[in-house]
C-alpha cells in the first residue's frame, strides 16, 4: 500500500511526457462507490472503463482485500453491467444492481445477490417492471429495501400525464420471494434509512412523482410493514442523508438550497420524532457537509464535506458543535457526493480518491477515536491507472484566492502550461454548473489538462453560490444569478491579468449547465471574452420554465422569494441573455444534447438563431440520444475536440492581432 503525500495547495507534477488529448480520458479505469465489508477485510467497488466495442462506459463490480496481499478481482457475474454493491450487515452476502446483457431492456436494473467471498455466480432476487435503486439491507440482514418507480404505460400519441410514484419496497433475499410495498401510490420516496430497531423507515418524500417535486420534499416516518407516512418536518428547502440517531429518538438530515437533486451540501439538522423545531447542529459552519454517520456513542458524527477546492473528513460533537478535523486536502471521489463507507466499529473506512488521474480505492484507519487526538491515516488499495501515472504529462494545479465582488474572498484552481518566457498566456475560464457545486482538485476527466496541453491557462473559480464555504456563501447566488457571481468571474480574470500571467486580449469563457447560462449571460453583458463555449446552457427563462423537468429550480433561484413567469415576467425577462442578444459580439460555440430534459435543447436553438441573425460567428452542435450529461464516447470526444478547436481558432495570437 501507498501513503498519500503531505497535503498542500498544489497537485503533484509527473515527469511523464505524453501529451494529454481529449481521447486520453477513455484509457482511464475509474473506481467509484467503494463499500467495506463489516469485518473490514474486503472492499467491493465499481470499476468503470471504456471498451472499444461499446459506445458507453461499462461499470463492473470488483472486490479487493484490505490486507493488500491479493490483487483485486472482478465479480464476474456474467451481467452486462453491475453497480451499487452493498454488503449484508452479517457479511454473508453482497447485494447489487445489475443489467442483463441477454434481455432486450438493457437499461432496466435488477436486484442480484452474491455469496460473500465468491465470484462468478449471482442469484436474481427481483426483476421489477421499471428497475430499482438505492438498495439497503435491514440491520439484521433479514431483508433488503429498495426504491422502484410505478410503471407508466407508453401511449401513442403521447399524453402528458404524471409519472408513476417512486415507492419504497422490501424483499427477502430469496429468489422465490415477492417484494412487499411499504409506501402507497400517493407519494414518492427519494431517500430513506432503516431505524435501529428496523421497525420504521425515515424518508425524504414528496406528494408528487416528478423530478421537480423533489424541491418540495419533507421528512417522514413510515412503518417497516407499510402504512401511512407521518410527516414530522416543515421544510422549506430540500434534504438528504436522512438518518436515525443510535437511540432512535431523533432523525438527522442535511439541508440547503440546492440546485440539483443529485447532490447536496449544507447544514446538519436534528429533529425529534415528536416534531417541534429542528436544531442546527453547527450553525454558520464554513464547509458544506455531504455525508455523515452517527458514532455508536450517540454524541458524535463522522462526516465528509466540500471544503473549498477539496474535501474534509471530521468528527462533529452534536451538543457543542465542536469539530475535530481528521483529513483535509485529500479529495474524495464521486464529485457531487464525497462520502465514506465505514465498519460498524468505526475503525476502518474506504473511499475513492482522485488527484491527477482517475480515482482509485483508498483505505482509511481511524485511531484515538475516543479523544481529541483522533487521527485518520490513508493508504492506497488499488492502482488501476499506473500506466497513465507513468506516461501522461500532468501540469500543476494551484489553489489561488482573490478578492471578488463586495470584497468577498474567492477561491479558485489555476492550471498553467510550462513557462513560456515572459509572454502572457491565453486564458480559458471554466464556470461550473449548479450553481450548487464546486470545482475540486481532482482529475476532471483530463478536460483541464487537455486544454492546458494546447497552451492555455485554465481558471476554475468557486464563485459565490458554490458549495464548500457554508450556507451563507452558497445562498448568495439566490435571486442574483448573473449578478455578483458574474462579477466574481470577471475579477478573477482581472487578478490574473494584473499578475501578468494572461493576455487580456485572449480570454475565453466556457461552462456547462449553470455554467452555460453564465456563458450566455456574460457575452450579452460584456465584449471582453474573445471566444465562448456555451454547454447545455439557459438563455431564455420563460421557455426554460415551460419545458424543463425542474421548473421549481428557476422559481427558487431567480428571486429570494418563490416566483413564477406569470406573476413576475420582468424577473424572467431581465435574467435572460436572449433579452440582450443585440449586444453580443463574442464568437460562440453552442453544445447541447438533443434528449436533455433538464435544460431542453430549445435553449441552444434560440441562442443560435439570435446570434446567427446578427451575423455573430456562431456554431451549434447537438448530439442525438444525449441528455444533460453526455454518455457516448464518440460524442464526448467530439465535443472536447470542438472546444479546443474553437478556442484555437479565436484565441490565437494572429486572431488577437487581427481584432
Amino acid at each position: 500500500m501507498q501513503t498519500p503525500p503531505d497535503p498542500n495547495n498544489q497537485s503533484r507534477v509527473t515527469q511523464a511526457t505524453e501529451k494529454i488529448t481529449p481521447a486520453s480520458a477513455f484509457t482511464a479505469r475509474i473506481a467509484t462507490d467503494a463499500v467495506i465489508s463489516p469485518d473490514g477485510k474486503q472492499v467491493a467497488f465499481v470499476l468503470a472503463q471504456w471498451l472499444p466495442e461499446q459506445a458507453k462506459i461499462q461499470p463492473r463490480i470488483w472486490i479487493t482485500e484490505t490486507s493488500g496481499h491479493a490483487e483485486p478481482q472482478p465479480l464476474n457475474s456474467g451481467l452486462a453491467e453491475e453497480f451499487m454493491p452493498r454488503w449484508s450487515p452479517d457479511g454473508a452476502f453482497l447485494a447489487f444492481v445489475g443489467r442483463n446483457r441477454y434481455k432486450e431492456a438493457l437499461s432496466k436494473s435488477m436486484l442480484y445477490l452474491s455469496k460473500s467471498g465468491t465470484t462468478g455466480k449471482a442469484t436474481l432476487i427481483y426483476d421489477p417492471p421499471t428497475g430499482l435503486s438505492d438498495i439497503q439491507w435491514a440491520p439484521d440482514s433479514a431483508c433488503i429495501a429498495f426504491l422502484s418507480r410505478e410503471e407508466t404505460p407508453a401511449v401513442d400519441p403521447h399524453v402528458a400525464t404524471p409519472r408513476g410514484q417512486m415507492r419504497l419496497w422490501t424483499v427477502l433475499p430469496s429468489s422465490e420471494a415477492s417484494p412487499e410495498p411499504i409506501t402507497g401510490s400517493d407519494l414518492s420516496v427519494w431517500s430513506y434509512s432503516w431505524s435501529p430497531d428496523q421497525k420504521q423507515f425515515a424518508t425524504f418524500f414528496t406528494n408528487g412523482p416528478e423530478e421537480t417535486d423533489w424541491y418540495r420534499g419533507q421528512i417522514g416516518v413510515v412503518s417497516a410493514t407499510g402504512g401511512q407516512m407521518r410527516q414530522i418536518s416543515n421544510l422549506t428547502r430540500p434534504a438528504c442523508e436522512v438518518r436515525w440517531t443510535p437511540d432512535g429518538s431523533h432523525i438527522t438530515y442535511i439541508s440547503g438550497q440546492w440546485s440539483d437533486p443529485d447532490r447536496g451540501g449544507g447544514d446538519i439538522y436534528s429533529l425529534s420524532l415528536d416534531g417541534g423545531e429542528a436544531k442546527n447542529l453547527k450553525p454558520n459552519i464554513q464547509i458544506s457537509p455531504t455525508w455523515y454517520r452517527w458514532l455508536p456513542d450517540g454524541r458524535r458524527l463522522l462526516f465528509t464535506a466540500f471544503d473549498s477546492t477539496s474535501s474534509q473528513v471530521g468528527i462533529l460533537e452534536a451538543e457543542t458543535g465542536k469539530i475535530i478535523t481528521l483529513s483535509r486536502n485529500f479529495t474524495l471521489g464521486e464529485r457531487y457526493y464525497p462520502h465514506l463507507s465505514i465498519t460498524p466499529d468505526f475503525r476502518r473506512l474506504v473511499a475513492t480518491h482522485s488527484e491527477n488521474h482517475a480515482p482509485d480505492v483508498w483505505l482509511g484507519t481511524l485511531t484515538q477515536l475516543e479523544c481529541e487526538d483522533a487521527a485518520l491515516d490513508w493508504q492506497q488499495c488499488t492502482h488501476f491507472n499506473s500506466t497513465a501515472e507513468k506516461t501522461l504529462k500532468i501540469y500543476p494545479t494551484e489553489k489561488i484566492s482573490y478578492t471578488g465582488a463586495d470584497g468577498w474572498h474567492i477561491e479558485a484552481l489555476l492550471t498553467l502550461p510550462e513557462a513560456q518566457s515572459d509572454t502572457p498566456l491565453p486564458l480559458v475560464v471554466n464556470v461550473h454548473g449548479g450553481p450548487s457545486a464546486a470545482w475540486i482538485n481532482d482529475w476532471d476527466n483530463y478536460r483541464t489538462q487537455a486544454l492546458v496541453a494546447e497552451g492555455y491557462a485554465v481558471l476554475k473559480p468557486n464563485i459565490r453560490g458554490s458549495l464548500g464555504r457554508g450556507t451563507t456563501f452558497a445562498d448568495a447566488v439566490v435571486g442574483d444569478m448573473g449578478g455578483k457571481d458574474f462579477q466574481d468571474v470577471l475579477l478573477g480574470v482581472d487578478y490574473l491579468i494584473e499578475r501578468g500571467l494572461v493576455d487580456s486580449e485572449r480570454v475565453g469563457l466556457m461552462g456547462w449547465s449553470y455554467g452555460g447560462f453564465m456563458v450566455a449571460w456574460a457575452v450579452s453583458q460584456t465584449d471582453r471574452f474573445k471566444a465562448a463555449v456555451m454547454g447545455a446552457g439557459i438563455c431564455d427563462f420563460h421557455s426554460y420554465h415551460a419545458e424543463s423537468n425542474i421548473p421549481d429550480w428557476d422559481m427558487r433561484f431567480l428571486s429570494k422569494e418563490i416566483v413564477n413567469p406569470y406573476d413576475h415576467p420582468d424577473i424572467y425577462r431581465n435574467h435572460s441573455a436572449i433579452t440582450y442578444a443585440n449586444r453580443i459580439t463574442t464568437p460562440t460555440l453552442i453544445i447541447h444534447g438533443e434528449a436533455d430534459e433538464c435544460v431542453p435543447v430549445n435553449q441552444a436553438h434560440a441562442f443560435y438563431r439570435a446570434l446567427h441573425e446578427q451575423h455573430i460567428p456562431v456554431e451549434l452542435v447537438t448530439y442525438p440520444r444525449e441528455g444533460h450529461g453526455f454518455t457516448e464516447q464518440a460524442h464526448i470526444q467530439d465535443h472536447l475536440e470542438r472546444v479546443a478547436h474553437w478556442f484555437n481558432k479565436h484565441l490565437s495570437s494572429s486572431q488577437a492581432n487581427a481584432d
